[in-house]
């Protein structure tokens, strides 16, 4: 049976897809670039690695008013032939593999409007959600993104984006459109990718190699005779997964649990990180990493990297696999 890798995301309270071949990737909302002469629905551009991506904001593509941008909204990053585009969206749920004929034809309503101007390829019914579909090469090709090649060409105009954002959000997307616009260093390991989590309100930078996925904590089970820092064991898909809260190891306050999980693979053994929230993804140059502090290594523990700043702030970079590998974190299984 011939099916389709779908990415399935959301945008407001309405769950979309696009065909997972053409997306290059997703990276979060960074701070963007107005361009003069664009189609009103093309809200900016950044810097990816030494490309440029315009942006387009499906709301006002499909004559929806304006939603404030919030530092949680991410960017599909789509292309076909050597046209990107990016799709801001609120949420990446993931991808799917739908079967071909699950895809129901879009209704259509206007029957003087040309099949090629919808932006819609189908429906289909993904669990208890239904999802609309859209045609990954009409948002691609659209007359008006001739204009905007053109209009990518002139200076770029003077502005603020997201006006409405507070000082620190502005100061978060800045920082991310900084990091995506470094161009790939020839060695690959000359740069460092973090994903920058939340605890107890300080920032903490894990290393990419080392995690598996993010997802949200829910429906979590008590493990019998286990330490406190054994939250407890949750389905992800179908795999037992035990949750561990690093507060205690990082010598934080005591808190309520977060509400997001950094899943690590120790060995065979995938292991969950209960943190507050997962902000970001940076990429960081060796000399961007600066020596942990005697104070902070006492603090924290041998398990610190180094710090490096963030968003105004100081981001305190962990050794994941060895934090993991504590011996005061492993539990006797004969207990």
């Amino acid at each position: 049976m011939d099916s389709r890798p779908l990415l399935i995301f959301d945008l407001d309270d309405a769950r979309f897809a696009v065909d997972a071949m053409q997306v290059c990737e997703s990276v979060w909302l960074p701070e963007l670039t107005p361009v003069e002469e664009a189609p009103p629905w093309v809200v900016g551009l950044f810097g990816l690695r030494g490309r440029i991506i315009p942006v387009a904001d499906l709301r006002l593509r499909f004559g929806h008013p304006p939603q404030r941008y919030s530092p949680s909204d991410q960017v599909v990053v789509l292309e076909i032939g050597d046209q990107p585009l990016g799709l801001i969206v609120s949420e990446v749920i993931g991808i799917i593999e739908l079967p071909a004929a699950a895809i129901q034809p879009p209704p259509q309503f206007d029957a003087a409007t040309a099949g090629p101007a919808h932006l819609v390829a189908g429906e289909a019914r993904v669990g208890e959600s239904l999802v609309t579909v859209l045609d990954v090469a009409q948002l691609t090709h659209l007359p008006e993104m001739s204009a905007l090649a053109a209009a990518l060409q002139q200076p770029m105009p003077a502005g603020h984006f997201c006006p409405e954002a507070t000082p620190a959000e502005r100061a978060l997307f800045h920082a991310r459109a900084m990091a995506l616009r470094q161009a790939v260093a020839e060695d690959e390991g000359a740069c460092l990718g973090l994903a920058v989590v939340e605890l107890g309100g300080e920032y903490f930078g894990v290393e990419l190699a080392a995690v598996q996925e993010f997802c949200d904590i829910a429906q979590l089970s008590p493990i019998p005779c286990c330490p406190p820092h054994i939250l407890g064991a949750m389905n992800l898909r179908g795999d037992l997964l035990t949750l561990i809260d690093p507060r205690a190891a990082l010598n934080l306050p005591m808190a309520s649990r977060g509400g997001k999980a950094v899943v690590a693979r120790l060995g065979e053994q995938a292991v969950g990180i209960a943190v507050d929230a997962v902000h970001d993804v940076v990429y960081l140059r060796q000399d961007e990493l600066q020596p942990p502090a005697a104070a902070l290594r006492e603090r924290c523990g041998a398990e610190i990297t180094g710090t490096a700043a963030y968003a105004g702030r100081t981001m305190t970079v962990l050794d994941l696999p060895a934090l993991l590998a504590r011996e005061d974190w492993i539990v006797n299984q004969h207990v």
